[in-house]
């Protein structure tokens, strides 16, 4: 799980910032190195046992409190992409498809998705008979297959419904 916080010190961007899944990989890269030039990011990492010891939406709520809670100085007021908030002592607002809304929300959704993207190539070195480099964790075919084959690793959530099922077998 990896959710990432933003606080932008400027808007003016050398290149299209917009919902990471609108860019290319390539443009996610480039708009990814000017956010870190042009703000403050911090990105909140949960486990794959963190995440069943919680489940995903607990999860993801505390991946944003630990994102947010190492900008400094804190903000004021926090975007969220989505319907659900984490307490974070600030004010909040929720903003459902807050990438198109939110110059913000579409960096922190650009941050959060290369910083994912890199570590499931960084796990297909440790794992390539998994194929992370190519569906980068996502249950495309070729993820179900190759955990049907393979089995689990540790970076597979116990709690997601065909890891249960190929370990259940």
């Amino acid at each position: 799980m990896v959710a990432s916080a933003v606080l932008l010190g400027s808007s003016d961007f050398s290149c299209r910032v917009d919902d990471s899944k609108l860019l290319t990989p390539r443009a996610r890269e480039r708009a990814y190195r000017d956010i870190l030039k042009q703000g403050q990011v911090r990105v909140g990492l949960l486990t794959a046992d963190q995440i069943d010891a919680r489940n995903i939406l607990r999860a993801t709520l505390q991946a944003m409190q630990e994102a947010v809670a190492g900008l400094d100085p804190a903000p004021e007021i926090v975007l969220i992409d989505g319907l659900h908030a984490p307490r974070l002592g600030i004010r909040v607002v929720t903003l459902i498809h807050g990438e198109a809304q939110s110059l913000a929300i579409a960096a922190a959704s650009i941050v959060a998705k290369v910083t994912r993207d890199r570590l499931m190539r960084f796990y297909h070195r440790l794992f390539p008979q998994y194929g992370f480099d190519e569906h980068k964790g996502y249950g495309t075919a070729l993820h179900l297959q190759q955990l049907q084959t393979h089995g689990p690793s540790w970076l597979h959530r116990r709690s997601y419904a065909p890891v249960r099922r190929v370990t259940s077998s």
